[in-house]
Order: structure tokens, then C-alpha cells, then sequence
């Protein structure tokens, strides 16, 4: 791929979005050499930084996301609406992006690559001023570096997640020379980074409040479990196929997860004002986003996971997890259109959050990062390096969710029984949380049905301002395997 100038990708981002302060569209800041000048970010741009990374990965309708089409790809949720690509992109047989400037639902990826652009520049600032300018620039440079760091990783991260190509800076401006690079050199560079502030968070004291993560207060111990978690997350769902899954470096999964999450992270929505994780709102919005089949014929091996009857209704499930009862909600009708796929039609919707969403008026607590999703990839990384008895007894502890909430028997010390355990838990415990990660989940096990993008190419206007040929992935464009699935659930 012909190199693109980092700052005139800076420059192009710069235009669009202001700093974490201010996300308002309206403004046009000065662009001088710096993407965002060190001059330009305080202590209270720091305070935004998490804020900053959970409403550019949760959002999509603002400054658009791909959380929705994620959802449907994967064949978690269902939808035939046309909002953001969640039609075009679930549709049967799967067909390639359009990466046009000019399509319709190009937020899906545009508005959110420029948002974790401009917001790392606001990281690299941070940490710049803090190197130039010495500690006594900000009134607790510990809790500014370890959040700064946090947000280069974060929004690096999320890039090398979703597209085939990272361009990646630091405090010191472009690295690789201002090369795109792959994203798992990208990831490399996020686990850094990662490490010096967990590094930060555990050698200091420092609080994040309410301001910091709405409705919730982190000593920089939790902090730190917190980016353990994190760094597990990014390296367990970075793969493209089950081969890359195979190369995953699962000692240094397994040590982030025995230092992650012995709690689960909340954020408080606001009555969907400035916090709100809005694709999760819609995953169980009524009339919205409802459960794919598949995951209901997890639940009960009785039930179809796949829909091809007229008859709008089926007969409701039941499983020996009691989560069915608790986290969905049976309908005994359909509100897609027959003549969209009758694939999409689904008989349940998640209701998991219902009363933290619009039984509260949108101001209640959803779930970003679950002590559960920890114990899945503990239990993954177990299992990869062949120590079943400690996988299963991840899995089956009496204070793990599939125990308490679902109610489940004991998962044996068999290979297969434990894998299937650890896709079941990620399909049904964490759904609606953690944006994308039933797609990762699905792509990294050769799952997604085929032709299924896996991986966004660079939006179509960050290549035009570049002067680079537009291009794309899914159904047979790019490299099976690599750029779209070659596999399947089916």
C-alpha cells in the first residue's frame, strides 16, 4: 500500500473533530505542526480520555461506528434495518464493503477511524508536554501518564481491531516512518504501552472518579486490573483466523488475566446526553437489534439457529441455563421484512439491560468490561497451553457467572467441552458488552459465515485525501482467509 503522510491524516482528522474536551463538529482548531499542539491540552484533557475511548468505540450514530454491523456479521444479533451497514453487511450471501465516499452508511467506519485518530493525538500531547515540560506540569502526573498511555494503547488498538491497516504515533511523532504497518505490529506497539501504565497504576495512588468514568470510582489498583484485562482483550481478539488464534502468545494472556478484572467495570448512562454505550442501547432496544438463532439454539440445542420457515412464530425455547429466562425475552412475532431475508427473523431480543436502560430513562449502569470476560480468556489461555484442569476449574468456580447466574453444570476436563464452554459464555454472558467482541470472537475461530469481511479497509475518504486507490474486502474481494472468511458456523 502506498505510504500516506501521517499529518496529513492528522490534518484531515483535525478538521473534523477538536480535542476530547469538545467533540462539537462546528469548530475547526489551528493546525500547526502538531496534530494537537501541547500547548493546547491540560490535566482536564486527560480527564477525558476514557470518556473520549468508550463513546468512540460504543457510538454510532453521533460520529458513527461499526458496533451494530459488528453485531449482525457475526451472526450474534439480527437486524434488516438499513442503519449502519447492518443490512448490507449480514446480508446473504455476504457481499464487500462499499468503501465509497459517497455510500450512505460509510459512519460505520469513517466518522469512528477519524475519532481514535484525533483522540490519540490528544494522548501524544499529553505525554509530550509531560516529557518536555517536566512533572510539575499537571497536578498528578501519575494518573495523567498511566490514562495518557492507556489511550494510545486503547485507540491503537482499536484501529488494528477493526481495519487492515494502523498508522501508528507516539509522543515523539509518526513511527515505522510514517508507514502503515500490520495490526499485529500495531498491537505490539498498544501492549507497550499498555504495560508502562500498569506499571504506573500499580506504583502509585491515584483515584479516577465520576468524572473520570461516570458512576463509577477507581483506586489505580483497580485501574490497573483494569488494563490487564484490557491488553487480554486486545491480544485474545486480534487474530483474523483460527491459525493466527494458534500463534497468540497465551503465557502472556494468561499472566494479564491472573492480574485482570475481579469486578465488573459499569458506566452510568446520562439519559443518553454525553455517556451512553449506544450500540448496546440498541442491541436491546425494542423493534431494534434481536438475538440471532444461533445463539438461542446454543441455549437449547432443540430450538432452530437458523430461520427459513414463512411462519412468523416459533414455539418458545427452554435450557437448562437459567440465563434464558433472565436475559431474553421471548416474542411471538416478527417486525422484519419477509422479503429482506427471512434469515433475519429472529423469536427473542436481549432484555438483560432493559431496566438499566429504559426502565431508567437512560440513566442506569451497563456493563463495558465484565469479570467474566476475564475468566473466559483465562480459561482460553489455560486451555491453549494444555492445562485443562485448571481451564475447567476457571469455568467451573462457584463464583463464575455460568455457576451463579446460569446455573450450570460442571464443565469436564476435555478439551472440546471446555472450548465449547468458553464460545457459549462469550455468545451468551457477554453479549451487549464490549463492543465487537462476539465479531472477534466468531472471526478468530473461522466461524464467520462466508465471505464475511475481517477487517474494514481504511475508509474510502482517508484514501482519497491520500491520493490512494480505494479498495475493499468481503464476499470474494481480497485474500480468503485473511481479508474475508473462507469458513463458517454453518
Amino acid at each position: 500500500m502506498k505510504k500516506i503522510n501521517f499529518l496529513v491524516l492528522f490534518f484531515m482528522f483535525s478538521m473534523i473533530f477538536t480535542s476530547c474536551e469538545d467533540f462539537s463538529t462546528d469548530l475547526e482548531p489551528a493546525f500547526e505542526q502538531d496534530p494537537t499542539p501541547r500547548e493546547a491540552v491540560t490535566e482536564n484533557t486527560a480527564q477525558g480520555i476514557f470518556k473520549g475511548w468508550y463513546q468512540t468505540v460504543n457510538n454510532v450514530f453521533d460520529t458513527g461506528g461499526p458496533g451494530l454491523a459488528f453485531t449482525t456479521m457475526a451472526d450474534m444479533g439480527t437486524c434488516s434495518w438499513g442503519n449502519l451497514a447492518m443490512k448490507d453487511l449480514s446480508s446473504e450471501p455476504r457481499v464487500a464493503w462499499n468503501n465509497a465516499t459517497t455510500y450512505g452508511n460509510k459512519d460505520a467506519t469513517e466518522g469512528f477511524f477519524n475519532a481514535c485518530y484525533t483522540l490519540l493525538a490528544d494522548c501524544n500531547a499529553l505525554l509530550a508536554k509531560l516529557k518536555n515540560e517536566g512533572s510539575s506540569t499537571y497536578d498528578d502526573p501519575a494518573r495523567v501518564e498511566a490514562l495518557a498511555r492507556f489511550g494510545q494503547a486503547a485507540f491503537v488498538g482499536t484501529i488494528a481491531l477493526t481495519f487492515d491497516r494502523v498508522w501508528v504515533s507516539n509522543e515523539d511523532g509518526p513511527m515505522f516512518d510514517g508507514e502503515a504497518v500490520s495490526p499485529n505490529e500495531a498491537l505490539a506497539v498498544a501492549l507497550e504501552n499498555l504495560d508502562k501504565a500498569i506499571a504506573i497504576a500499580e506504583n502509585n495512588s491515584f483515584t479516577l472518579d465520576s468524572d473520570f468514568i461516570n458512576g463509577t470510582t477507581l483506586s489505580s489498583a483497580e485501574f490497573a486490573q483494569f488494563l490487564n484485562t484490557y491488553a487480554a482483550r486486545l491480544m485474545v481478539n486480534m487474530p483474523r483466523n483460527a491459525s493466527q488464534a494458534n500463534s497468540v502468545d497465551w503465557a502472556r494472556v494468561l499472566a494479564y488475566t491472573e492480574k485482570g478484572l475481579t469486578y465488573d467495570l459499569k458506566v452510568t448512562s446520562d439519559g443518553w446526553t454525553t455517556w451512553y454505550s449506544e450500540w448496546a442501547i440498541m442491541s436491546v432496544y425494542p423493534g431494534w437489534l434481536r438475538v440471532d438463532m444461533r445463539v438461542i439454539n446454543l441455549m437449547d440445542p432443540n430450538t432452530i439457529d437458523y430461520w427459513t420457515s414463512s411462519n412468523p412464530t416459533i414455539a418458545p425455547s427452554t435450557s437448562v441455563d437459567n440465563r434464558l429466562a433472565t436475559d431474553f425475552e421471548y416474542l411471538d412475532g416478527q417486525s422484519f421484512k419477509a422479503d429482506r431475508g427471512l434469515y433475519h427473523y429472529s423469536s427473542y431480543r436481549f432484555s438483560r439491560y432493559d431496566a438499566v436502560a429504559q426502565d431508567s430513562d437512560w440513566t442506569g449502569a451497563f456493563n463495558e468490561m465484565l469479570q467474566a470476560e476475564n475468566e473466559v480468556y483465562k480459561a482460553e489461555a489455560y486451555l491453549r497451553l494444555n492445562m485443562l484442569d485448571k481451564a475447567a476449574g476457571v469455568l467451573n468456580a462457584p463464583t463464575n457467572a455460568r455457576k451463579v447466574r446460569g446455573g450450570l453444570a460442571d464443565v469436564p476436563e476435555n478439551a472440546i467441552a471446555i472450548a465449547d464452554a468458553i464460545h457459549y459464555e462469550i455468545s451468551v454472558e457477554l453479549f451487549a458488552t464490549g463492543m465487537g467482541l462476539g465479531f472477534f470472537e466468531m472471526r478468530r475461530k473461522d466461524l464467520l459465515q462466508k465471505g464475511t469481511l475481517l477487517h474494514f479497509p481504511i475508509p474510502g475518504s482517508a484514501l482519497e485525501a491520500a491520493g490512494i486507490p480505494n479498495y475493499t474486502f468481503g464476499g470474494t474481494t481480497g485474500v480468503a482467509g485473511e481479508d474475508y472468511s473462507n469458513g463458517g458456523w454453518r
